[in-house]
């Protein structure tokens, strides 16, 4: 062998070592940075004829191990999305207060329902009044309060699902960018440093959504969603969402557009896991369903206070009933049964006149007289009603609105008759499950923007109402979040019946997923249909409003969850009662035994203050959605299964996010442990490479001594 050839073999043992002892110390100055790999030097014995010639330094790899880095990314992915689920409940469920303290929505409620009995020992007393009203006033602030609690964290969730698809793209960006740098530094000899820094960011990745990784022959790495989505290689591709901001009717999809191609494919069926799975699960489902049943508890709570006090009655009477926006038009079918009394009454109680009302038959008696009949029409009835009133007052109906007004007292100073409202014990009037009072809202006791009840009473037969050729535009929507369709539907001319029809159109409308339908009490409801799995229905355009009134086709028939949600935020008590206490009735008249002239209310009368009281004993129709199962429950009842809902996901949010961080942790001290920088086995190395280090030294050392003996002997 050779001089040269004995130099040659020393000189890449001493680089080898060299290279060695770098990697060694880069490890070492990384064994508190989280997410290192550590690096692993690599070399070869070279051979040359069979005879070896040194050494050949191999490339310097990472010591990254498939399964636990699959295993540490599916955690992340977990971990983010019970995160994500998790704070957000337990504010919700904050807002509803422990249902131990006073300061909860169910002492509240029992407090409202405590001051009602109060009434009933005290009906004269205004105080009672005022403390009765503050109470409610108290109870229903306290479901806006919780309302706005759950739009506003729905509109949270919403921005931070805008900010982490930016962030998303951001890394998907990077990624596919390092892949280039990673063949750039292949080329060089060493890629470790590109190949961490991608690897932090595919971590970071796994945070907002399940993915996983591919490492191709070159070393690039590819990026897909858990069920195959290409998410980044050498082009990343862009996630596309927009916030909607809060008080949204509908949220934005999470779509994905792939290099220059603009159509924009459907995303959030394949999020999986992560902080934006557990984002948009929060919002979509967790707390909509949350805001839906508070927004059945406002509406049910309203329509049982309204359906007591339409026929209270107090001292002096209502000189003016003035209904809320029922949605109807004059045209629209009468469609009562039933029989209802309107008694005028005096400031003493005395009743003045009794108008009584058989809608079944349509006859219409003034003191026992006949005056006229119903007629088919609302306005027909209202008409009726104005002549049977004659010189004791007038009625109207206009935008929606029945409203009686009395005459004006002679002399002017004097305070003027009122009205009152009785309903015989067996076979009272019904319209949508109401009676007459409580139907129109011409003694609520509780009052919201919205309708509370959407018993509408309406026909298929009845003309609909709104503008024709208006579009209405539905999204059917997968529980994923997943649009399985969007129509835009024209409205057509005609009835209520013409409007599911074009609605119900297989090819048009969302026939194909579900189908509209009117009960008798005019409830209409959307149902998927058999076999379609849990889809709901938004409606992201509405038409309306119909006619003269102020309210849209949603808003009138509920079908879309948001309007049903809508309740819990606009409900409190009526103006004119929280400004005139002496307005809240208290009393019961009974005008199927009174005679004109007698005594129809009594200051001393607490029946009406028992009827209120009583509300929360009666059972209620609560829906679970719209076209959703319907459930019978007294009010507490359901305040009580309302709350033990919201505890119970919050409950199961807080233990999917302990044991997603417990499984996140052990997956990372796993990896760690075998990926990670351990001292002693680097000092070991170190140790070992230093020695060949000096040998490889030795031996040039040994040849230039060799050479210099040979010049010297020249």
């Amino acid at each position: 062998m050779s001089l040269n050839s004995i130099m040659n073999i020393a000189t890449s043992g001493l680089f080898a070592s060299q290279n060695a002892i770098r990697t060694v110390t880069q490890n070492v100055s990384n064994v508190n940075t989280p997410g290192y790999v550590r690096l692993e030097h690599n070399q070869n014995a070279r051979e040359i004829g069979g005879q070896g010639q040194g050494v050949d330094i191999g490339l310097v790899t990472r010591a990254a191990d498939r399964f636990l880095a699959a295993a540490s990314l599916a955690a992340s992915s977990s971990a983010g999305s019970a995160a994500g689920r998790s704070g957000y409940l337990d504010n919700v469920q904050a807002a509803f207060g422990d249902p131990t303290s006073e300061s909860s929505i169910f002492a509240a409620l029992n407090r409202a329902l405590g001051a009602f009995e109060t009434g009933v020992l005290n009906p004269g007393s205004i105080s009672a009044r005022r403390g009765a009203i503050a109470e409610l006033q108290g109870f229903l602030a306290q479901i806006n309060t919780i309302g706005q609690t759950i739009e506003t964290a729905r509109a949270d969730a919403d921005q931070r699902i805008a900010d982490q698809v930016q962030r998303v793209n951001t890394l998907l960006k990077d990624i596919s960018a390092a892949n280039s740098d990673i063949l750039r530094a292949n080329a060089a000899g060493d890629s470790t440093g590109a190949q961490q820094r991608q690897a932090d960011m595919i971590q970071e990745l796994s945070q907002y959504i399940d993915i996983k990784i591919a490492t191709r022959p070159d070393g690039s790495t590819e990026v897909r969603t858990t069920n195959g989505v290409l998410l980044a290689g050498f082009n990343p591709a862009t996630l596309n969402f927009k916030a909607s901001g809060i008080g949204a009717t509908s949220f934005d999809r999470i779509t994905i557009t792939f290099g220059t191609d603009p159509t924009e494919r459907e995303f959030e069926p394949n999020i999986q896991s992560g902080s934006l799975r557990g984002l948009l699960d929060v919002r979509d489902q967790d707390l909509a369903k949350i805001a839906y049943g508070l927004g059945e508890l406002a509406g049910g709570i309203a329509d049982a206070l309204n359906a007591a006090h339409s026929q209270n009655a107090t001292l002096p009477p209502l000189a003016l009933a003035r209904g809320s926006d029922t949605g109807l038009l004059a045209s629209d079918s009468l469609n009562f049964t039933g029989q209802t009394t309107i008694g005028v009454v005096n400031a003493a109680g005395l009743l003045v006149s009794k108008i009584d009302i058989n809608f079944t038959t349509g006859a219409i008696t003034v003191d026992g007289a006949a005056s006229g009949t119903t007629g088919s029409t609302i306005g027909s009835f209202v008409t009726a009603l104005n002549a049977a009133l004659g010189a004791n007052g007038t009625a109207s109906f206009s935008n929606g609105r029945l409203q009686l007004q009395s005459a004006a007292p002679v002399p002017a100073t004097a305070t003027p008759n009122g009205f009152v409202f009785d309903e015989p014990a067996t076979g009272g009037s019904q319209r949508g499950n109401r009676a007459f009072a409580h139907f129109f809202g011409l003694n609520d006791l509780v009052q919201s923007g919205t309708p509370l009840n959407y018993a509408t009473g309406l026909r298929a037969t009845d003309t609909h109402g709104f503008t024709a050729g208006s579009v209405m535009t539905l999204q059917v929507v997968g529980p994923m979040g997943g649009v399985a369709t969007t129509k835009n539907v024209t409205i057509p001319a005609g009835t209520i019946g013409d409007i599911m029809n074009a609605l119900n159109d297989p090819t048009t409308g969302v026939g194909l997923y579900g189908g509209f339908s009117l009960d008798p009490q005019g409830v209409m409801k959307w149902t998927p249909g058999t076999g379609q799995g849990n889809l709901r229905l938004e409606i992201t355009q509405d038409i309306g409003p119909r006619g003269g009134t102020s309210h849209g086709f949603a808003a009138i028939f509920g079908v879309a969850s948001k309007t049903r949600e809508a309740r819990a935020l606009g409900i409190g008590v009526n103006p004119a009662i929280v400004s005139d206490p002496a307005k809240m009735g208290l009393a019961r008249p009974d005008l199927s035994s009174v005679a004109v002239g007698a005594v129809a209310v009594g200051l001393a009368d607490s029946r009406g203050a028992q009827a209120l009281f009583d509300a929360s004993r009666t059972p209620l129709a609560f829906s679970d959605g719209p076209g959703g199962v319907t459930r019978t429950m007294k009010m507490l009842d359901f305040v009580s299964a309302l709350g033990g809902d919201v505890g119970r996901l919050a409950a199961e949010a807080a233990s999917d996010k302990q044991t997603a961080d417990g499984f996140k942790a052990e997956a990372d001290a796993r990896r760690a442990s075998l990926e990670g920088v351990n001292l002693d086995e680097e000092l070991v190395k170190l140790t070992s490479f230093q020695q060949a280090y000096s040998a490889a030294a030795r031996m040039i050392r040994a040849v230039d001594e060799m050479y210099q003996t040979l010049l010297q002997a020249v």
